[in-house]
């Protein structure tokens, strides 16, 4: 009977120890296999030396990147140089060609003549050659301030002063010569206006100190 026993006894120590070893060598063969997959992701190949396998899976790959169509200038890419090039400011049209007509319109009062000689028509701005002859044995002034003109369809213009070139004074038995410009376009219905020159100053200045020269023609 204790005989029986003993060999029990020996059968299950046999057996614990087989369990332990399974238990061992199954942890062993766990580390094994996770040492085999680091070594695999981070070397690419399994095991050592003769007995190493390389995996074609884990050999990175190189990327590569292209580089963005070039934005200089060149003869394939005219649309582009086109977009990229700076704005320009718009330019104002042409004015229209200027107009002229020519001729002799005067009037005489006392010892003053007053001719128009050219009037000029530049994009509405009306500008009107004048000659003023005074015979007299003084001074005249025809001051720019009290010239005005009136058309036939009674629109009522001045003269702009510091434009065109008007000088005031015209000397005793002299002649002067200017241009002196309306302030307004011409109204579309009138065709001929009359300049007077008022306000003119001297011993010997025409009667009510004015003159008006009728009938000049506006360009046509």
């Amino acid at each position: 009977m204790a005989d029986q026993l003993h060999r029990g006894s020996h059968r299950g120590s046999r057996r614990r120890r087989g369990g332990a070893a399974l238990r061992i060598s199954a942890v062993v063969l766990g580390v094994l296999v996770l040492l085999g997959v680091v070594q695999a992701v981070t070397a690419g190949t399994v095991g050592v030396g003769a007995l190493s396998v390389t995996l074609n899976g884990t050999t990175p790959t190189e990327r590569t990147t292209t580089a963005p169509p070039s934005t200089g200038s060149s003869d394939d890419t005219p649309a582009l140089n086109g977009a990229l090039a700076p704005a320009t400011s718009e330019t104002a049209p042409p004015s229209g060609p200027a107009k002229s007509v020519t001729g002799s319109w005067k009037q005489t009062r006392g010892l003053l003549t007053v001719e128009v000689t050219e009037v000029e028509d530049r994009s509405g701005r009306v500008r009107v050659h004048v000659t003023a002859t005074n015979a007299s044995t003084s001074k005249m002034d025809l001051p720019i301030s009290s010239i005005t003109a009136v058309d036939d369809a009674r629109r009522e213009y001045r003269a702009s002063p510091g434009a065109g070139g008007w000088s005031a004074a015209v000397a005793r038995n002299s002649t002067l010569s200017g241009i002196v410009e309306l302030d307004r376009r011409p109204a579309g219905a009138g065709t001929t206006f009359a300049l007077t020159f008022g306000g003119i100053v001297g011993q010997l200045a025409p009667t009510g100190g004015e003159i008006t020269v009728p009938g000049i023609p506006f360009p046509g």
